[in-house]
């Protein structure tokens, strides 16, 4: 390929990555290093700066060498001024240095707490048993095992919930995956795709099983004890988005643009494989191109054949993990909506107002710039959506959101967006700083009327009950809350510091 034909194809690739891909991080959790490395790595011939955090290994002929712990080692060109190497704690070692810090049990307590956030469901067990140590009686802790308790009894196989999916057509012929607490409908295949250890199903049951254990943790852990489904809960995965699309749009039109959803009124969860919507399909024709590029380099041993190995290798290892990052942000959204409809939380014939469902699915879901990060994590995205929104004092306003304005006056898709980004900051801001009150706002909108759509007065009402009687005071507090709220990366580099 000549030189000019090169570079238009570099550019139109850049154009067509540049959306999906400019804020990618991919987050791997080490367990046996002190310290892990962040990685400002600028994809070679693209104005694309990408993060990666984990190990890097600085080679000789300045590449570097970077092991993703489920598709392999990449090595990467560093040719650029912009790659640099961040050397920062992990979140293992991090969670150690609290652990070595406590002294009594509230003190691991608040570390079990520190390492839900942070993804480390073993380590939230570990601080748990090391409070009981110290304190036998600590009701918090044993609160947290009586529900480990729960969790790991076998629910009763009755077969109704199969019966009941198989009554769809469009589920009738699927194949059938059982977890623990999940019956999952799929047309996936039997096997596992390239550099993967499980079939994609037993892939969605382990991550759905995450967030189910993750979401009762963290109401669990302080004092609220929901009422855990004493049924399997019914997912159904769909191979091809267009077969899902079809499905979801003869349900509602409005579903057309929907990444996944559930039914309060089927009680199903409803997905599809991301990377089989149209949007990655340009991606991956570009990438297959490039790797016969780079076979046809090899073959030849053309000049520059290493770079574009390495670009070829790149890029397919980065649609890879976009493809796996939505898949993560979506399910972990829609379970959380799931969840809450089947523990009590948010009663599924209650209809809350769209900002409490979303605010409360924004806050637990992965964002799509990360592998599993636990329960809480400062989405960046959701954050720039609030930003700009935040100096309109009409509609980033606590009165705006309550009362579901947000949403209901939206005529936009961005400005659902926005809706969205409001409510999951108002939300992270009550469940971090007003913990209490919100899960008496729950309670108090779980007493509502079935299937009755609350009218914006009720709802201000319902608010000002809950978290009054000094709305604006809150509101302040709310936006300096926000002003100092940091995303985990820039947490982690912190600590770097």
């Amino acid at each position: 390929m000549g030189q000019a034909t090169q570079d238009t194809s570099n550019r139109r690739l850049a154009k067509r990555l540049t959306r999906p891909l400019l804020t990618l991080a991919f987050v791997v959790a080490l367990t046996s290093n002190a310290l892990g490395d962040i990685v400002f790595y600028q994809v070679p011939g693209l104005p694309i700066v990408v993060r990666l955090q984990g190990k890097a290994t600085v080679n000789p002929g300045r590449t570097i060498s970077y092991r993703h712990p489920k598709f392999g080692k990449l090595t990467l060109g560093m040719k650029s001024r912009e790659t640099r190497i961040v050397r920062a704690p992990t979140n293992a070692a991090l969670f150690t240095r609290r652990m070595g810090r406590a002294k009594m049990a509230d003190d691991c307590m608040d570390a079990s707490r520190w390492a839900l956030r942070n993804g480390l469901l073993n380590a939230c067990y570990e601080a748990v048993d090391r409070a009981l140590k110290l304190d036998p009686n600590h009701e918090g802790a044993l609160r947290v095992k009586q529900l480990k308790r729960k969790i790991d009894m076998p629910l009763e196989d009755t077969g109704k919930e199969e019966q009941f999916l198989r009554r769809t057509p469009s589920f009738a012929r699927m194949k059938t995956s059982k977890s623990k607490h999940y019956i999952l409908m799929h047309d996936t295949p039997d096997r596992p795709e390239k550099n993967r250890k499980l079939p994609r199903a037993q892939e969605r049951l382990e991550l759905l099983e995450k967030v189910y254990e993750s979401f009762l943790l963290r109401f669990y852990s302080q004092g609220i004890e929901l009422e855990l489904p004493k049924e399997r809960l019914m997912v159904v995965l769909f191979a091809e988005y267009q077969d899902y699309l079809d499905y979801a749009t003869a349900l509602s039109p409005t579903l057309s643009s929907a990444s996944g959803f559930w039914s309060g009124d089927t009680n199903v969860a409803v997905f599809y494989d991301q990377g089989t919507h149209k949007s990655f399909k340009p991606l991956v024709g570009l990438a297959k191109a490039l790797l016969k590029q780079k076979e046809q380099a090899i073959k030849d041993r053309s000049p520059g054949a290493r770079e574009l190995v390495r670009m070829a290798d790149t890029i397919s290892l980065l649609i890879e993990i976009s493809r796996e990052n939505q898949d993560i942000e979506v399910v972990s959204h829609e379970c959380t909506h799931q969840m809450a409809g089947n523990t009590g939380l948010l009663p599924r014939q209650v209809m809350a107002p769209t900002w409490a469902h979303e605010g409360l699915a924004t806050y637990f879901e992965t964002p799509n710039d990360a592998s599993w990060s636990g329960v809480g994590a400062v989405n960046e995205q959701r954050l720039d959506l609030y930003k700009e929104l935040a100096s309109d004092r009409e509609h980033s306003n606590m009165d705006f959101i309550m009362t579901d304005e947000i949403f209901d006056l939206a005529a936009t898709n961005s400005s659902t967006l926005h809706g969205y980004g409001q409510a999951w900051a108002l939300t992270h801001f009550l469940m971090e700083r007003h913990f209490d009150k919100l899960i008496e706002y729950y309670r108090r909108m779980g007493q509502m009327p079935p299937h009755v759509k609350l009218n914006p007065a009720l709802l201000k009402e319902l608010f000002y009950d809950v978290f009054g009687p000094d709305i604006p005071a809150l509101q302040i507090e709310w936006r300096s809350y926000m002003r100092g709220l940091k995303t985990d990366i820039d947490q982690i580099l912190d600590e770097a510091k």
